[in-house]
């Protein structure tokens, strides 16, 4: 009875505290959002937000550590991926958190709406390589033995006797591969895998859009709180947040440090734009900077959605046509039999 109880309460703990899936985030986010601009508070929005939830206990939870003197960004912490958490504690403690909250809504908004917009371009050729996957399997197994049979190739039978041992090899030895790479990619550090990614052909453009956007953006924000970067940059290590933008922060602080200057820092990070530091470099006061960086980070903003919108006009032909080069491939491999077999018969 004590062991059931301990277990109930432990569910019930996990699941209070366990994070949102990433549409509910942006879906909170999304409406908390349109609240404030609405004129609420946050604490108003998040009470109207429990009353509407369908799923309110994770929010009344929220609502119980607000209406305890808890900060915003301490209260959903626990529901909130990593990313969005550091954005929100960066923007309550240094800069304007309901304008910030604004803005992740938006951006999150549009990014998923650009994810869902990939995956119903991408269902039909899914479903049309599964098909021809099939019909490959079903040719294979059953009609290409008839065809070796009727021109009595016993080459042929050996090697279909053989086939899928090999390609069992195969696919084993590829599987061994890509998981011991995938091992040695993971124990990399954030910064040189976000530099992989960015070197991928047609998707590498794409984050790196969005890399600068958001950095940009989070620099205005810094920025305008009036302290020096470098001071900000060792706040912001110290959190250990395990982040992306914690590990930017301790990057700057470690090569500050060793003496190098915020200029190699850009050189360092190459996949971050120049332009970022220009501005920095012309020693224009804080409000010009601020400015600038805002500026830069909406261009950038529509930069990001352009490449995307683009990286989706692509998809679909693309898939397409590895789509058709398949069909090609699967009506040589029974034509070419077949011209075998009726070869034979006439000799």
């Amino acid at each position: 009875m004590v062991l059931l109880k301990v277990k109930e309460y432990l569910q019930k703990y996990t699941k209070s505290t366990k994070k949102l899936p990433r549409r509910q985030q942006v879906e909170f986010l999304s409406l908390l959002g349109q609240l404030i601009q609405s004129g609420y508070s946050i604490n108003q929005a998040t009470n109207f937000i429990q009353q509407i939830s369908r799923e309110s206990s994770w929010v009344k939870n929220l609502n119980l550590e607000l209406a305890k003197g808890k900060n915003f960004a301490f209260a959903i912490k626990p529901y909130l991926n990593n990313s969005l958490n550091f954005q929100i504690g960066m923007a309550d403690r240094y800069g304007n958190l309901e304008k910030i909250l604004l803005q992740l809504a938006d951006f999150s908004e549009k990014c998923l709406k650009q994810e869902n917009k990939i995956k119903q371009i991408l269902r039909y050729p899914l479903v049309l390589v599964f098909l021809l996957i099939g019909i490959a399997v079903a040719v294979k197994i059953f009609l290409l033995p008839i065809l070796s049979s009727w021109s009595n190739q016993q080459r042929v039978d050996f090697v279909d006797e053989y086939f899928w041992f090999k390609v069992l090899g195969v696919v084993l030895m590829t599987l061994l591969f890509l998981f011991y790479r995938w091992q040695s990619f993971k124990k990399m550090s954030k910064l040189k895998q976000l530099a992989f990614y960015t070197k991928i052909p047609l998707f590498g453009k794409t984050l790196n859009h969005l890399i600068n956007y958001q950095f940009s953006l989070q620099l205005s924000m810094l920025t305008a709180s009036g302290l020096q970067i470098s001071q900000i940059a060792k706040d912001i290590s110290k959190n250990n947040s395990h982040s992306v933008e914690s590990d930017f922060a301790e990057k700057l602080v470690e090569m500050l440090e060793d003496g190098h200057s915020f200029s190699d820092y850009f050189h360092e990070l190459s996949f971050l734009d120049p332009t970022i530091n220009i501005y920095f470099q012309q020693g224009a006061n804080k409000e010009l900077l601020n400015r600038n960086l805002k500026i830069y980070s909406k261009i950038s903003y529509e930069k990001f959605l352009t490449s995307v919108d683009r990286l989706i006009s692509l998809i679909q032909p693309l898939s397409f046509a590895i789509v058709g080069i398949g069909i090609v491939l699967l009506y040589l491999s029974m034509l070419m039999p077949m011209y075998q077999t009726l070869g034979g018969l006439n000799q």
